[in-house]
């Protein structure tokens, strides 16, 4: 099995000395080069359950692992998108996709990280766009390069979190789109959050509801 959540349990302690139990029991399996959406209410803990699988919160009972190996801090396999973007303004399009190149493939060799990095700004549709800072893009383009920030760097998991929340109707019709082609080409596995059952429906090869809060389980 690709990614397994095992028995997950979220525990929150409260201000008062109680607990806020966000996630009870939930267990869910995911196949390699799956489309998976996470569908449910505000506060049902979609968002907490996506960031235990990019490492950047821990299982208060239960685990997460990926291919054989528990998830326990952040890494280069797991890419997250956010809903605002998270791209640095004083970087071009171009910077921005270098950065995550450069960091994780430090050992290749200049020209192959460069052409790694053209060809996620081409796969995005931004070539004419390449020098441009973030403040000169739509929300749309931002993120479009949010997205060939995370591909370009070949993560087994690409982990959405309402990446197009922020965007007006017409922007993410064509960019929902351009993820299904982008994560069908690049064979990605990807699990993303989102409220929109319409998204998740066209997107997902398999959509996974939450109940409501508190104690959510999968429904």
């Amino acid at each position: 099995m690709f990614v397994q959540i095992d028995h997950v349990d979220k525990v929150f302690p409260l201000a008062n000395g109680g607990k806020y139990v966000a996630l009870k029991n939930i267990e869910l399996e995911i196949h390699e080069g799956e489309f998976i959406s996470l569908v449910g209410h505000s506060g049902c803990g979609k968002s907490t359950l996506l960031n235990m699988l990019a490492g950047l919160d821990r299982a208060t009972a239960g685990g997460v692992i990926l291919e054989g190996r528990e998830i326990t801090e952040p890494g280069p396999d797991r890419m997250v998108v956010f809903q605002n973007y998270s791209l640095l303004p004083w970087l071009s399009v171009r910077e921005n996709i270098a950065l995550a190149v450069d960091e994780v493939y430090s050992r290749r060799p200049q020209g192959e990280r460069r052409s790694i990095i053209e060809h996620h700004i081409e796969l995005v549709g931004l070539t004419h766009a390449a020098k441009k800072r973030p403040g000169e893009l739509s929300g749309g383009m931002k993120q479009r390069v949010a997205i060939a920030r995370a591909l370009a760097i070949r993560p087994k998991l690409l982990l959405l979190d309402e990446p197009f929340g922020a965007l007006d109707a017409l922007t993410r019709g064509g960019l929902q789109e351009q993820l299904m082609h982008i994560c069908e080409e690049s064979g990605v596995t990807a699990v993303m959050v989102t409220h929109d059952v319409d998204e998740a429906l066209l997107l997902s090869d398999r959509v996974v509801m939450l109940t409501n809060g508190p104690e959510s389980q999968i429904g």
